[in-house]
């Protein structure tokens, strides 16, 4: 039986440039860097190129200066090298122009995977911003919402007022008493409570728009904070995107849509 056929997706963030490496439909291995340094992510994946045996890489990105780094550095043949573009792309029909790429790959997995089980899906994406996109059974892009996320509304709290504490999310509890007594718990209390309850009235919105039965999914690295207690997803899949950027570069080799 043959090897399934290699495929390597990058997604660049606006923090986080994360790179899945794919084996058919398995995600095998992930590599993470920080989105200001591509070329260390380069010199790292220079070293790891070998293993794509001549397979395809698909890029996602938000961060036109650090696409233009990677790809400078990266020792790969170009000919085996897709870059996305909402415009680029035949599989989600009625995209604007200055769609994200990981809004897109987001909406693409979604359709891929979803949509034999329901007339419509929502995906919430949970990184630098928060995000919801919406997508239907038939691909048709449905619309969605954009806010600042968890970690940078911790930050800009931290920034703009200076006797407040700079917070990390993941030192942030969630308890059943919302009511602190002092400023750091407060603030921790305050801003993950209130993006729980953010959440959770977009989705009862964009639900009340969609057709019944739209599921919800949830992605990005605070998605196993934030959503469980949202009860209104389905799935936690953080690793939505990254299969959102392989079912593009896929579709666009089976078209010749290239760069």
């Amino acid at each position: 039986m043959p090897a399934p056929d290699l495929h390597l997706a990058i997604d660049i963030g606006n923090s986080r440039l994360t790179c899945g490496l794919f084996a058919g439909e398995d995600l095998i291995e992930t590599w993470n860097y920080a989105t200001n340094d591509p070329a260390t992510a380069a010199f790292h994946l220079n070293s790891q190129t070998h293993r794509l045996k001549g397979g395809h890489i698909t890029l996602s990105s938000v961060v036109p200066e650090a696409s233009r780094v990677l790809l400078q550095d990266l020792k790969y043949d170009k000919k085996n090298i897709t870059v996305l573009h909402p415009q680029k792309q035949h599989v989600i029909v009625g995209v604007y122009k200055t769609m994200g790429t990981d809004r897109l790959a987001n909406a693409v997995a979604a359709y891929y995977l979803y949509r034999d089980v329901a007339p419509a899906i929502v995906v919430v994406d949970f990184g630098t911003a928060t995000t919801l996109t919406a997508v239907d059974a038939t691909g048709q892009f449905m619309g969605g919402m954009i806010t600042l996320g968890l970690s940078k509304t911790f930050a800009a709290l931290h920034a703009a007022t200076a006797q407040l504490p700079e917070l990390s999310v993941q030192e942030a509890e969630i308890l059943s008493n919302p009511l602190a007594f002092d400023t750091q718990r407060a603030i921790e209390r305050g801003c993950v409570i209130g993006h729980i309850g953010l959440v959770r009235y977009w989705l009862e919105r964009a639900m009340a728009n969609l057709p019944k039965g739209t599921k919800a999914i949830a992605t990005g690295g605070l998605a196993p904070l934030i959503a469980p207690h949202a009860d209104l997803f389905s799935e936690i899949d953080v690793q939505l995107t990254l299969k959102g950027v392989r079912y593009l570069g896929e579709a666009a080799m089976l078209r010749g849509d290239r760069d």
